[in-house]
């Protein structure tokens, strides 16, 4: 069993860790999962919209769209376990009107 008390700290450069990401209307990569089946990346992402916007999330061959109303906070991934190398990306509506904010926990698998 995994000991989620005891996660990695990663670094800064290789994450992006709460900082407003600003959407467009192409995919981005948001989050590259660690490459090994021995660790786990729990991820969450919420998103900001200055009117009503939708984003699509795309990893591992799933896609799904979140809306958001304007003004409000959307929680879009919440706690989610990723790994080998599964990359997560996104894009809005409406280029440039959309923030994403990611955070990353790294944890061994169990």
């Amino acid at each position: 069993m995994a000991d989620l008390n005891q996660a990695k700290l990663l670094s800064g450069s290789s994450l992006e860790n709460g900082r407003a990401i600003v959407l467009t209307g192409s995919y981005q990569t948001l989050h590259v999962a660690v490459n090994s089946t021995t660790e786990w990346d729990v991820v969450t992402i919420f998103l900001s919209s200055n009117g009503n916007h939708q984003a699509t999330i795309s990893w591992g061959g799933v896609e799904f769209i979140v809306a958001v109303a304007t003004h409000q906070i959307a929680l879009a991934m919440d706690r989610w376990r990723i790994n080998s190398g599964l990359e997560i990306q996104i894009k809005c509506s409406n280029p440039n009107n959309m923030n994403a904010y990611v955070m990353v926990d790294r944890y061994p698998a169990g």
